[in-house]
C-alpha cells in the first residue's frame, strides 16, 4: 500500500487506491460512479504551467517593449517582437478559454491534453494552423499562428454549453483589448508616443482577430457557435465536406471582389474609431509587423489572376 495513492471520488464519496502515476495528466475513473475523477495536486502542477507559461509571456513583452523604447537601434526587432508576442499571448489565452469552458462543462479530456497550461504549441495542429493563418495574411497582411482545441463534443450535454464553449475564446480578445485601451485612455499613466505607437496598434490586431473569429466560416468560432444552438451534427456535416472550398471562396472574394474586402475592412475601422484608436498611429505601428505590404497583395492578386487564367485557358484546350 505504500505505492498507493488514495483519493475520494467528488461524486459519489468512493475511497479509491491507486499505484502512483508516471504522467502527471492521467485521468481516473471511479469503478463506483464512472465518472472521470482529477486528483487534486494535479490541478496545482496546471496551474503551476499555466501562471509559468502567462510569466514567459509577459516577460518577453516587456523586455521589448523596454528595448523599442530606450534602444533606438532595435526598434524594428522589438517592435515585431512586442507586437508579435502579445498577439500570440491573446491566442494562447483565446484556445484556453474554450478549453476551460469544456472542462466546466464536462469535457475532462482538455485537461489529459494539457490544454489548460496556456502553452501555445499545445494547440498548434497541422495544416489547421497553416490554411488560417494564411487567410488572415491575405486580408491584413500579417501572419497570426494558427490555433485549435479539440473538444469532445459528447461530453458536453446542453446546447446551450457548446454555444459558451465556442464564443469563450474571445473573451481573450475583449480582455487584452480592454486592458490596451485602459492604458491608452488613462490618465494616471504616461507613455511616450513610441508607447502609443504600439499599444494602437495592438488593440487594432485583437479587433482584427476578434471579428475574423466571429466570421461564419467552417472552423472559426462564429461558424460553430451558429450550429451549436442549430445543430451540431449538420455544422460538423458541412464543415467535413465544404470547409476546403468555403475557405478557398473566401480568401478569393477577399483577393478578387473589392466590394467584399472594404465591406469587411469599412465595418473594422468603424469599430476602431469607437473605441478611440487613432489610425495613423495604427499604420505607423503596423509598419514593425506586417509582412505583406498593400501594394505587393494587389501584385499577388493580379500574379494569380493570370494564373488562373492560364489554367483555364489550357483546361478548355484539353476538354475542347
Amino acid at each position: 500500500m505504500n505505492n498507493d495513492v488514495i483519493i475520494d471520488c467528488p461524486y459519489c464519496e468512493t475511497r479509491i487506491f491507486i499505484k502512483k502515476f508516471k504522467k502527471i495528466r492521467s485521468l481516473i475513473y471511479c469503478y463506483n460512479c464512472e465518472e472521470p475523477i482529477i486528483p487534486k495536486k494535479y490541478f496545482l502542477y496546471e496551474f503551476f504551467y499555466f501562471l509559468f507559461n502567462a510569466f514567459i509571456f509577459a516577460l518577453i513583452i516587456a523586455i521589448s517593449a523596454y528595448s523599442f523604447e530606450n534602444y533606438s537601434e532595435w526598434k524594428n526587432i522589438s517592435g515585431f517582437v512586442f507586437l508579435t508576442s502579445l498577439m500570440i499571448a491573446s491566442i494562447a489565452l483565446h484556445e484556453f478559454f474554450h478549453a476551460f469552458f469544456a472542462y466546466i462543462f464536462g469535457d475532462y479530456s482538455v485537461f489529459s491534453k494539457g490544454y489548460l497550461r496556456l502553452n501555445i504549441f499545445k494547440y498548434i495542429h497541422g495544416i489547421h494552423s497553416i490554411i488560417m493563418p494564411l487567410a488572415f495574411l491575405f486580408i491584413v497582411g500579417i501572419f497570426s499562428p494558427g490555433a485549435a482545441v479539440y473538444i469532445n463534443e459528447d461530453n458536453i450535454k446542453y446546447r446551450i454549453f457548446h454555444f459558451i464553449v465556442d464564443v469563450s475564446g474571445i473573451f481573450s480578445q475583449i480582455i487584452f483589448c480592454s486592458c490596451i485601451l485602459f492604458l491608452i485612455h488613462s490618465d494616471a499613466y504616461s507613455f511616450s508616443d513610441n508607447i502609443l505607437t504600439l499599444f494602437h496598434t495592438s488593440a487594432f490586431i485583437q479587433v482584427l482577430i476578434l471579428f475574423f473569429n466571429l466570421l461564419p466560416i467552417p472552423g472559426l468560432d462564429g461558424w460553430n457557435a451558429i450550429f451549436s444552438l442549430l445543430s451540431k451534427r449538420i455544422g460538423n456535416s458541412i464543415s467535413h465536406f465544404l470547409s476546403y472550398p468555403l475557405l478557398i471562396g473566401f480568401i478569393a472574394c477577399i483577393l478578387w471582389v473589392e466590394e467584399f474586402t472594404t465591406l469587411i475592412l469599412s465595418n473594422v475601422f468603424l469599430l476602431i474609431d469607437k473605441l478611440g484608436l487613432d489610425k495613423n498611429l495604427i499604420f505607423e505601428g503596423y509598419s514593425y509587423i506586417i509582412i505583406i505590404d498593400t501594394n505587393t497583395l494587389v501584385l499577388l492578386k493580379d500574379r494569380l489572376i493570370e494564373l488562373f487564367l492560364v489554367i483555364f485557358k489550357k483546361m478548355d484546350l484539353m476538354l475542347g
